[in-house]
Order: C-alpha cells, then sequence, then structure tokens
C-alpha cells in the first residue's frame, strides 16, 4: 500500500504528470473541435437548398414542384406537386427537418415549403405572405412563425437571421405579384396569388463558420450587408444588374472563400432526373462564370448537380 501511495506521489510531482496534463489539454481541444460537425450543402433547385449537420436539418424556399408557363393563364390554378417533392427529398436523403425557411412568397420559392413541413416536421419561417401561405394549406400556428428584420432564430447549432432586401422589379420597372397575401391561401389558386410579400436574405451562423443566403440577385444602394463577412456565399444570380456588380458589391467584399450560385435553372421547366440543369433564359451563366474566373479566381465556385452533396463548413 505504501509502495502504491508513493508511486502515485511520484507521478504527481514528476515531469510525467505534466506531460498527462498538457495530453488532456490537446484531447479537450481535439474533441471541443470534432463536436462542430461538418456543415453539408444540397441544392434543391432555384434557389432551394438543405444545410445540414450530423443534427439538424434546415430547408430554404423549397420549390421543387414547378409551375409551367400556361399555369399562368387566369383560368389555371396551381398546387405543391407532393409526388415530385417525396422524389427529390429522398433522393436528397432528407428524413426530418427542423425548420424551414422561406426569402419571399412567390411560387418558384414558397410552394412546396407547407408540404414539406406537414411531412418532414420543424416550422415554416418567413414573412406573414409565406405565413399566410401556411396557414391556408393545413399548417397550425404552432407550425409556422413570422419573421422580423434582424431578428435571430436558433435551430440546433444553426442562428438564422433575416435581413430585408427588396425583391427587384421583374423587367420595366414592374414587380409582377407585387404586394402581400392578407389572408391565408388554400390551394389550388392562381399562380398570380403568390404576392411576393416581404422578401428577405439569410445569414446563417454555426460553430465551424457562417453562411450567407443572398437571396436576391442585387445590391442596394442601402444594402444592409454590405459590411458582413462569411465564410460561403449562396448566391441568386437571376435577374441581375450585371456580374460585376455582384462580383465586387457583395462577393468581394464579403471575403467568402466559397461561392455557390442560385436561381439559375429554368423554374417552368420540371428538374429534369439525369441531372443535366435546363438554365432558365437570359441568366447568362457562361457569362457569370467567365467574370468569376477574371474578378474573383482566388475564391472556390461550386454548380453541384440537384441533390449533390457539398462541404461547405
Amino acid at each position: 500500500m505504501r509502495a502504491q501511495i508513493g508511486l502515485l506521489t511520484y507521478l504527481n510531482k514528476s515531469p510525467y504528470n505534466g506531460f498527462m496534463k498538457i495530453l488532456g489539454i490537446m484531447a479537450s481541444v481535439f474533441f471541443s473541435i470534432s463536436a462542430h460537425s461538418k456543415v453539408t450543402y444540397q441544392w434543391l433547385g432555384t434557389s432551394g437548398f438543405a444545410l445540414s449537420d450530423d443534427r439538424t436539418t434546415l430547408i430554404f424556399d423549397p420549390a421543387i414542384t414547378r409551375i409551367p408557363l400556361y399555369d399562368f393563364l387566369p383560368f389555371r390554378t396551381v398546387k405543391s406537386d407532393t409526388t415530385e417533392v417525396d422524389f427529390w427529398m429522398n433522393k436528397c436523403g432528407v428524413k426530418s427537418i427542423q425548420g424551414t425557411f422561406v426569402n419571399h412568397a412567390h411560387t418558384d420559392h414558397v410552394i412546396d415549403a407547407p408540404y414539406v413541413v406537414k411531412k418532414f416536421g420543424g416550422k415554416l419561417y418567413g414573412s406573414s405572405s409565406v405565413v399566410n401561405v401556411g396557414l391556408g394549406q393545413g399548417l397550425i400556428q404552432s407550425q409556422v412563425q413570422k419573421i422580423k428584420h434582424g431578428e435571430s432564430w436558433k435551430i440546433g447549432n444553426f442562428t438564422i437571421t433575416p435581413y430585408n432586401t427588396p425583391h427587384a422589379p421583374h423587367f420595366l420597372d414592374i414587380m409582377l405579384m407585387d404586394g402581400h397575401i392578407e389572408k391565408p391561401l388554400p390551394t389550388p389558386t392562381s399562380a398570380w396569388n403568390y404576392h411576393v410579400g416581404e422578401t428577405h436574405s439569410f445569414l446563417i451562423t454555426h460553430p465551424s463558420g457562417t453562411i450567407l443566403f443572398q437571396a436576391i440577385g442585387r445590391v442596394n444602394d442601402n444594402d444592409v450587408l454590405k459590411n458582413t463577412k462569411v465564410d460561403v456565399l449562396l448566391l441568386t444570380i437571376a435577374n441581375r444588374v450585371s456580374s460585376e456588380q455582384l462580383i465586387q458589391k457583395r462577393l468581394l467584399p464579403s471575403k467568402a472563400k466559397m461561392v455557390i450560385p442560385l436561381h439559375y435553372d429554368n423554374f417552368f421547366f420540371t428538374m429534369r432526373r439525369d441531372q443535366i440543369i435546363d438554365e432558365v433564359w437570359g441568366v447568362k451563366v457562361d457569362e457569370f462564370k467567365e467574370k468569376l474566373n477574371l474578378q474573383a479566381k482566388h475564391v472556390k465556385a461550386q454548380w453541384p448537380k440537384y441533390c449533390e452533396q457539398v462541404s461547405v463548413l
């Protein structure tokens, strides 16, 4: 017994004890870093995507249902194509969702959000117009949450903060489906009843890093995000003023190490299961790629296929 006590006393006072303390500190740091699991991104078409770590999945702008141009005729109605949604969510490996965020209430951003929440769980977060889409399609008050500019929401290890970034006119200073959805919107209904409401971009923070989802393809003069630095930029490129403006006023000032362009596939066409991307008319993807290569060669640009998993943080 005395020998055992003597040995313990020696180890406690010896250099061995200091070495073991250092090993303990190193192990704590290692396991602390390991606890911050990687964050992955999967594109769901248009500006829709999933962000996941090992415990939480968030969905943004679920609009897998595509509305062909003839469905915008006055006598036509639209609704979520749940079969198509189920196929792509299964392909992406989505089993449950802890939060669904929508940047504005046009069909190509919100049409599948109520169904996604009903089937996969979590809440629907968005403007009052987005909330009314959810309430009109079977969600109850506890399943919806109106968001406000600058107010943060914590879900798992993610913190999501919306910022008002007004939707630009579609052409000739004309905004299609302008205004707000003032009451619950049931479906089927006319695509023209999906009024834009407020538009938000989202700053998404995680212990592994920071992501900005830039929801519109323009940077306004009163840019609320101009001093925001991030690791990853998810960048809408549809309806942009110019590629130069997005690169010079959003990408480069953000100091992002990675950029993933969004909203360049043709949202009037069904998502192709052969993974070929039909580009929307006039978006000029090749021109944007060329400008990226010339002006931001140091930034890693990712152009994933639908549901392709990309490690972003």
